[in-house]
């Protein structure tokens, strides 16, 4: 009976013993597991671009791989990927003091207006401390320093602006892919363009390119206000953008009338795509960005047009960024994300041109056009030939009203393109219009 009482205490005291070590060994994994978390550092990324358009998944996994202990989440907060609906959320996130690590902006303007509220660190101190120059890494005109030489975000997406063209229809007209032309060869091809089912040109409704075009082709003062806050109105080259676009429009009948674009509600794609144009001027995310559509053409590239034959080529472009929010508790690590995003990041990504002047601009663009719906429709080397030709054009941080500048601009132009006003009087009226927005915003 003793006997059979002691067996039966080892026993107990034996399950007792493994389940003591059970439960220890599930504190200790627990206990791990709280100073694993303690030690990772959560980084929040705000954009618009959405999974579809952005590949996040497969970007943050990378970077997550490679430097263990930091977390990346990525806040898309817009699936429309509207950008002006995004930035309405962000600016009520930052209002109610939420902690911005990573802000991402889609135009140096919409940057330029969050810098006086605070919502953005600058990052000189975090580029001088790794000693490096922006510069030097990056083609930086696209995400330019303020006056004082400051930056505030890091450039990501490079778009160059260019012409896309139908190369069956240059094929077909006995015309070859322009390498160096002004805007009156434009002018010229778009006739010869032109038939009975389409027109040679398209110039879409956005005054920031299709009203302003032959500023694009000078070396600086590209917008309609200068770096130092006034007016670029008296620019030659406003006024002659503006009888260019009337000229293809309503005398040489050569590019869609205005009237017809907004009536229509047409859309550059769409015209593009279904062949209904053959020529029109934009910024190179059209490269991929093909909205669902599927050409059965090969397109071409050609560089943007200057004024006279003799003129420098210049190169605009513009930029999605990347910028360092002022109340991140944890910049050195959102810093050092920012580096590798906008460098290494976007290769991994593989959704854009990157800013990037270590990109081996042939292998970028293969991998990025065998993304599209047809790869074998984009005409690689007249599009690395445009990418890699003409200096860049100097640009400056423009002023947080920027958008109401274009829109005054925008008010009476409507009227010249419609007819119902002439020139001279368009140009005098836009001009007190702008310097009006100006006088406001001082």
């Amino acid at each position: 009976m003793k006997q059979k009482w002691l067996v039966t205490l080892l026993s107990v005291i034996l399950v007792s013993s493994l389940v003591l070590a059970a439960c220890g060994k599930d504190t200790a994994t627990e206990s791990e597991k709280g100073a694993e978390a303690a030690d990772t550092v959560t980084l929040n990324l705000y954009t618009w671009i959405n999974e579809e358009n952005g590949s996040w998944e497969k970007t943050i996994a990378a970077y997550e791989e490679a430097n263990p202990g930091v977390k990346i989440n990525v806040n898309a907060l817009v699936e429309n990927m509207d950008a002006r609906d995004y930035l309405k959320k962000l600016d009520l996130l930052a209002a109610s003091g939420d902690k911005l690590d990573l802000i991402m902006f889609s135009s140096s303007e919409d940057l330029a207006k969050r810098i006086p509220a605070g919502m953005v660190d600058p990052l000189n101190d975090y580029l001088n401390n790794e000693g490096v120059n922006a510069e030097e890494i990056y083609n930086m005109g696209v995400t330019p320093a303020d006056a004082n030489g400051t930056y505030y975000a890091l450039p990501m997406k490079y778009n160059t602006y260019l012409i896309m063209m139908n190369k069956d229809h240059l094929d077909e007209a006995g015309l070859s892919v322009p390498t160096d032309w002004t805007w009156d060869d434009y002018k010229a091809y778009a006739k010869q363009l032109t038939t009975d089912q389409r027109y040679g040109s398209y110039l879409h409704t956005w005054s920031t390119i299709y009203d302003t075009l032959k500023l694009f082709s000078k070396g600086e003062d590209n917008l309609l206000i200068k770096a130092d806050g006034s007016s670029n109105m008296a620019d030659p080259a406003v006024e002659a953008s503006l009888q260019l676009r009337y000229e293809l429009e309503r005398v040489d009948q050569s590019s869609e009338p205005y009237a017809n674009i907004i009536s229509q509600k047409l859309n550059y794609r769409q015209q593009f795509f279904t062949e209904k144009a053959s020529m029109v001027p934009i910024p190179s995310y059209m490269v991929t960005e093909w909205g669902g559509f599927a050409p059965e053409f090969t397109i071409a590239w050609a560089p943007w047009p200057k004024d006279k034959a003799d003129d420098t080529q210049y190169r605009f472009a513009s930029s999605d960024m990347i910028a360092l929010g002022k109340n991140s508790e944890h910049k050195e690590e959102a810093y050092k994300f920012m580096r590798w995003m906008s460098t290494e990041g976007m290769l991994v990504q593989n959704k854009a041109i990157p800013a990037w002047k270590q990109t081996d601009v042939k292998e970028a663009l293969n991998n990025l056009v065998a993304t599209t719906a047809n790869p074998n429709a984009v005409d690689i080397e007249s599009l690395a030939y445009v990418l890699e030709s003409g200096e860049e054009t100097k640009q400056f941080l423009p002023a947080g009203y920027m958008t109401e500048v274009y829109n005054a601009y925008k008010a009476e132009v409507e009227k010249y393109l419609l007819g119902e006003q002439e020139l001279d009087a368009t140009m005098t009226n836009a001009a007190d219009a702008v310097q009006k927005v100006i006088e406001r915003n001082k």
